[in-house]
């Protein structure tokens, strides 16, 4: 028989985590996400990315998705790199690059197609503002997809749905159109051709 006490802690730890889960979700959004009330990211659809994170990156000028996790070995994380890894085909003919980060304790050496780099002193998350997820235990898993010029076109959090990542960003991927070279070159730039 459980005891009274040990049943209100396993209610509680429920309705805890159950209440962290709905307010860190959220969805591909649109620009208008920002309304009073709505639930902040790091950066939102239609904000510029720091050009020092996607340097660090490696993906200025190009089409990419980010994607911030915690640790190589970590269940869940693991499971979103492989997601990734199993879809970089996909990404990859939509001419998209993928970007895994990760700060240093979470480099365990993982053996990945998708390019991992290291947030050294979470420099990265500090900047987009990365907000921590249930009371700060685990390190903010958020995505993003930026276009040519570093446009946000896609958000996607979600700490208990790791393979939902790979599903969003591949629907905001289909999203950006294609440009030519010319206009790729321009969009790097931040500047718009008639």
């Amino acid at each position: 028989e459980v005891s009274p006490d040990i049943s209100m802690l396993r209610l509680a730890l429920l309705a805890l985590v159950g209440a962290t889960a709905a307010l860190r979700v959220a969805p591909l959004r649109a620009a208008s996400a920002s309304a009073a009330g709505a639930i902040r990211m790091g950066a939102a659809v239609g904000d510029k990315l720091p050009s020092s994170v996607l340097s660090t990156c490696g993906v200025s000028g190009k089409k990419a998705v980010i994607f911030f996790y915690g640790a190589d070995d970590a269940p869940s994380c693991s499971k979103e790199i492989g997601a990734f890894d199993a879809n970089l085909a996909a990404f990859s003919g939509l001419g998209v690059s993928v970007v895994g980060v990760r700060n240093g304790a979470g480099d365990k050496g993982i053996d990945s197609d998708v390019k991992l780099v290291v947030d050294e002193g979470d420099a990265m998350r500090s900047e987009l503002a990365i907000a921590p997820d249930l009371f700060g235990l685990l390190g903010g898993r958020e995505t993003y997809v930026v276009d040519a010029s570093g446009t946000v076109v896609g958000v996607h959090n979600n700490q208990f749905d790791p393979a939902s990542h790979v599903t969003t960003a591949l629907a905001a991927a289909e999203t950006i159109p294609n440009l030519n070279p010319l206009e790729q070159f321009a969009a790097s730039l931040g500047i718009e051709l008639p």
